[in-house]
């Protein structure tokens, strides 16, 4: 749907991340968590964190497409994220009785937002939201919140029982005067390889205060354009599971980005630079413009560029040049640099379209280098194919979806040190080159309050990564073709999930791994049981 973007009087502080402790905290958590007043007020500028829950639920309304109450939570450019608090609420009272699928959505949906209200979207008196530990708020729009959370997931396989990277006690701040917001979401917890680059709190463990989402961000009054400055994720495009160019499933950087809402032509646009290495000038600039020319469709255009220099470079910062013109631009400027200068651009097209109420399809194509007449470099490509829906079953909802994504040899590399990464993996799909991946998702929604989940996919996995680009002079070779031996992974998944209030979300699942010639040696076959226990307690 074409949102419209409010008048703005606040801000606020709400990120949720996965993860478990042990059961006699989690439950002493979850009671305190539960009993709280019933409501909070608070500030919508926010953004809301790359991978939170509320996007499902987002998603699973824009598949179901228009409904009487559409103004009520909106649905703005969900390919260009992260998203702010503010841009979901619309100015309509909540309904009274929203048809059956769609109610489970909005009820989530209420209850995490009902907190965060901007003053056009009035709290629904029935779904709970938790309020945070502490906030104080004075005239002039000042205000200061205080979020505490324990959050982690507990992970069972071959034999080996451990807390996931991120588990532990968060403490979030949230500082706003006038449209600028101050935001820091701290742990003390478990990051992997944490003793690399940290003094740990307890000797010889990797438990560290660390954060991965730290920024100073300003919105504009009307809401039609903003910035964020500091360290967190982005995720540009259709995918579900994971994007071609600027995925949620990459490390935090830190960087600069802008967006702009034109919303009478229904287009928004954003640019980042980050900065992917410091001590080497690694530096990544990218755009993204999305139009959605019809409610059942959305468009999107990104360009990424990876260049070397000490710090951002102007013409690639201020996001309105093609980064192809902004290479020959700097070389005119210094005509024997050009060298230094040289960059590696990749594009991307993507597409998403609500065929019927209930039911979409989407994809997405990256073009890292197309080999022209004059020159022996192969082609490097990406795409991801996606199929997804929602309907009733009985008075239970049920949503299903699949994607299908193939990285063809050297996507992402780069042989003159311009690599599409970020601590050692891919800003895209996570896999990274020589992959494919066919993975399948469904749940089943039992209310507001249940769902009953499941998972599987299956990866292949060629020889090439990121450490062996393509060198001009090699045998040309058939990128199309996977590297080597083969490894095969199958996951199967299934599980439990609780989300009775805004502050409390529980998940436990089960599963099984089959690895074929695993780590790429012929015949190795390995195979294991998995459990995870996830908890998410926010105040």
């Amino acid at each position: 749907m074409h949102r419209t973007h409010r008048p703005l009087r606040h801000q606020t502080p709400d990120a949720l991340h996965a993860h478990a402790m042990s059961p006699a905290l989690l439950t002493a958590l979850v009671a305190l968590v539960l009993w709280a007043p019933a409501t909070a007020l608070a500030s919508p500028l926010e953004f809301v964190p790359v991978g939170d829950p509320i996007e499902s639920e987002l998603r699973l309304l824009d598949i179901l497409g228009p409904a009487g109450t559409d103004e009520r939570i909106l649905r703005p450019h969900l390919g260009l994220r992260p998203l702010q608090r503010f841009e979901l609420q619309g100015r309509a009272t909540p309904p009274d009785s929203p048809d059956a699928v769609r109610a489970i959505s909005f009820a989530r949906l209420e209850r995490a937002l009902g907190r965060d209200a901007a003053p056009w979207f009035a709290p629904h008196p029935r779904w709970r939201s938790t309020p945070r530990s502490f906030e104080a708020s004075a005239p002039d729009e000042q205000r200061f919140e205080l979020s505490a959370a324990a959050e982690g997931s507990v992970l069972a396989d071959t034999g080996d029982v451990r807390f996931a990277s991120g588990s532990g006690l968060r403490t979030r701040l949230g500082v706003q005067v006038d449209q600028w917001l101050l935001f820091t979401d701290l742990l003390a917890g478990r990051v992997d390889r944490a003793r690399s680059f940290a003094d740990p709190i307890v000797a010889n463990t990797d438990l560290v205060v660390h954060t991965e989402e730290t920024y100073l961000a300003y919105t504009g009054r009307e809401g039609r354009w903003g910035m964020q400055f500091g360290r967190g994720r982005w995720h540009w495009g259709p995918g579900e599971e994971a994007s071609l160019l600027l995925s949620k499933t990459s490390a935090p950087i830190a960087g600069l980005s802008y967006q702009v809402h034109l919303t009478a032509f229904h287009l928004d646009f954003s640019a980042l630079s980050a900065t992917l290495r410091q001590s080497a000038g690694e530096q990544l600039a990218a755009h993204r413009v999305e139009w959605q020319p019809r409610d059942a469709l959305r468009l999107g255009l990104t360009e990424t560029a990876r260049y070397r220099a000490s710090s951002w470079q102007p013409l690639y910062a201020i996001g309105a040049i093609p980064y192809v013109l902004v290479q020959r631009l700097l070389v005119q400027d210094e005509p024997d640099s050009s060298g230094a200068l040289r960059n590696n651009i990749m594009l991307g097209v993507d597409a998403a379209w609500r065929i019927a109420s209930g039911t979409r399809v989407y994809g997405e194509l990256l073009l890292d280098d197309l080999s022209s007449r004059t020159t022996e470099n192969p082609n490097k490509y990406g795409w991801q194919l996606g199929w997804e829906g929602v309907g009733l079953i009985g008075a239970s909802r049920l949503g299903w979806g699949g994607e299908v994504t193939r990285l063809s040899r050297y996507v992402y590399t780069s042989f003159f040190g311009r690599t599409y990464e970020a601590q050692g993996g891919p800003l895209g799909f996570p896999l990274g080159p020589d992959s494919r991946r066919i993975a399948l998702r469904s749940t089943l929604d039992l209310g507001a309050d249940w769902q009953l989940l499941a998972r599987a996919s299956r990866s292949d996995q060629g020889e090439n990564g990121l450490d062996e680009p393509y060198l001009p002079g090699s045998p040309r070779v058939a990128v199309g073709t996977f590297e080597g031996v083969v490894e095969q992974t199958r996951d199967l998944e299934a599980g439990l999930r609780w989300w009775p209030a805004s502050g409390v979300d529980l998940r436990a699942l089960a599963g099984y791994r089959w690895v074929g010639n695993e780590a790429h040696v012929t015949g190795r076959q390995t195979g294991h049981p998995r459990l995870t226990l996830e908890a998410r307690l926010s105040r």
